[in-house]
């Protein structure tokens, strides 16, 4: 069984999603918490092993120039994808943004048809990747 929740009161995994994140980023230094924007989502496999997560961060927008909520990272394990997971951590992570009382979400991603299949809208794109927001209600 897999179960996503919240990271609050839960210290010891945030150091286990950070070095999780950073297999893959290697320089990911973000801070996983912060009052600005949610905290992270944990996805937890049996015995509650960390399989995966979804963190936020804060960021400015070019047009208008205003900070915005931010995903900064969805990781799923391999062993755990293909199952969905990601889009339930990316689902979650709207509804938690939204109850922490933000009105959009925005994304830069190099999986824009994850984003798409979930109905998110594309703003903008470079050669990296690209830009994707989710407005709420």
């Amino acid at each position: 069984m897999v179960k996503v929740l919240q990271s609050d009161g839960q210290a010891h995994r945030l150091d286990a999603l950070l070095a999780l994140f950073k297999t893959k980023w290697p320089d990911f230094e973000s801070s996983l918490t912060g009052e600005r924007f949610p905290s992270p989502l944990l996805l937890l496999a049996a015995s509650d092993r960390l399989a995966g997560g979804l963190s936020f961060t804060t960021a400015l927008l070019p047009d208008p120039a205003m900070e915005a909520v931010w995903i900064n990272a969805v990781m799923v394990l391999p062993e755990f994808q293909r199952r969905g997971f990601a889009s339930k951590l990316i689902n979650l992570g709207c509804a938690t943004a939204n109850a922490f009382g933000t009105d959009r979400l925005f994304v830069y991603t190099d999986v824009p048809d994850l984003y798409i299949k979930l109905g998110w809208r594309e703003v903008s794109r470079d050669e990296g990747g690209h830009v994707f927001t989710k407005v709420f209600g």
